[in-house]
């Protein structure tokens, strides 16, 4: 699951409980002390949130990310009996090797099964060729990374999509978010170009932008491990 996606089920979240008459948007943005055209932006679709705002939403609707996912998403991605054909296996590596083109039986920490139906939907976009690279891997984020997701001290994982190299955005109006490798970490972040310098921009606006000049012979896509296209989380 993206930052997108959990802030579009925020949103149907909220729109449930004003359309119970539960609370009111003016009484929600009160209690979170945000204002109220933010919050009535952010119903429409038309701004997204700062994770600051975002926590401050769930701590007024006194509901925790969990409570956002969908049943099948928040258990294990294992199937039932017969099932084994619809899963395909993700290699769960290090943030250090996750730039690696293949890997070593040594160097995978575990592997997690997702339905295949959802891997071949997702949309590839290559700025370098890839094509003898493994796909899909798994890298479990550190508390410093993982703050750039949420506020909260959780345990994240996410799946990258090394396939999609490129800047342009998979979804319009939305940012990718990309695993990156440089000076030997894997940091999350937005990019944008300057020059000839990459702009790691986090999504908790607090944290500072990342400058990374590009090295002469090297191209901005070389810097992109891929885009992240789920997000896990361990609580």
């Amino acid at each position: 699951m993206t930052i997108e996606d959990l802030q579009q089920r925020l949103r149907a979240h909220i729109r449930v409980r004003i359309g119970r008459h539960e609370l009111t948007g003016r009484e929600l943005a009160r209690a979170a002390g945000l204002p109220q055209g933010h919050l009535s932006n952010f119903l429409n679709a038309r701004r997204g949130l700062s994770l600051e705002s975002m926590d401050r939403l769930l701590r007024a609707l006194e509901i925790g990310v969990l409570e956002l996912l969908r049943s099948e998403e928040a258990r294990p991605r294992a199937g039932p009996p017969g099932t084994r054909d619809h899963l395909e296996p993700v290699v769960l590596v290090s943030s250090e090797n996750a730039a690696l083109a293949r890997f070593r039986a040594d160097q995978i920490l575990e592997t997690r099964d997702f339905k295949r139906s959802f891997l071949r939907r997702l949309k590839a976009h290559a700025a370098v060729d890839r094509s003898d690279w493994l796909r899909f891997v798994l890298i479990k984020l550190d508390g410093l990374s993982a703050g750039a997701f949420f506020p909260r001290p959780v345990t994240v994982t996410v799946l990258v999509d090394r396939y999609y190299s490129s800047l342009e955005p998979y979804r319009r109006f939305h940012p990718n978010l990309y695993a990156v490798s440089v000076w030997g970490r894997c940091l999350v972040a937005h990019i944008s170009l300057c020059e000839n310098c990459l702009l790691l921009r986090p999504r908790a606006p607090r944290q500072p932008i990342e400058i990374v000049p590009i090295e002469r012979g090297r191209s901005y896509s070389d810097y992109i491990v891929g885009r992240i296209c789920y997000v896990g989380m361990e609580v």
